[in-house]
């Protein structure tokens, strides 16, 4: 081998080898584009910003939270990976909205959706999704 082409193919491998975490470092923070993907996938509704910030934060104290995680997250936002994909990605939109008031205000698209609160089935039950079907709201003329 040459010694030119071998300093080519050392620079080369240095390069490959410094470059990922170089820019695992120098990326913003993880709970950023864990907003970014729930804006995403949810382009449609109205989302209350601070609200959304909140439950990324609940989300990742209540799991645990290391390098492989960021890792994984910085992944799915950078590969587009959409709840379709990735069970992970799905858990995260399906956990935002039993959240918030989405499915209390009978799934309406257009209100701003507010965060209530973490959920969790065994502490905050959420109403039924569906109630407004086996309970339509009672018309005027009722009343």
């Amino acid at each position: 081998m040459k010694r030119r082409t071998f300093f080519i193919l050392a620079g080369i491998s240095t390069g490959l080898l410094i470059l990922p975490p170089a820019l695992y470092i120098s990326a913003p923070p993880l709970r950023k584009f864990v907003v970014k993907i729930i804006q995403k996938e949810l382009h449609y509704l109205k989302l209350e910003p601070i609200g959304l910030e909140k439950y990324v934060d609940d989300f990742f104290n209540s799991s645990i939270n290391d390098m492989l995680v960021n890792l994984r997250w910085k992944t799915f936002y950078y590969l587009k990976i959409s709840p379709n994909q990735s069970a992970q990605v799905f858990d995260l939109i399906k956990y935002y909205l039993l959240s918030t008031d989405f499915f209390i205000h009978k799934t309406d698209e257009t209100r701003i959706i507010s965060y209530l609160g973490f959920y969790n089935p065994y502490k905050s039950p959420i109403p039924n999704p569906y109630s407004f079907q086996i309970y339509p709201p009672e018309s005027p003329a009722t009343l």
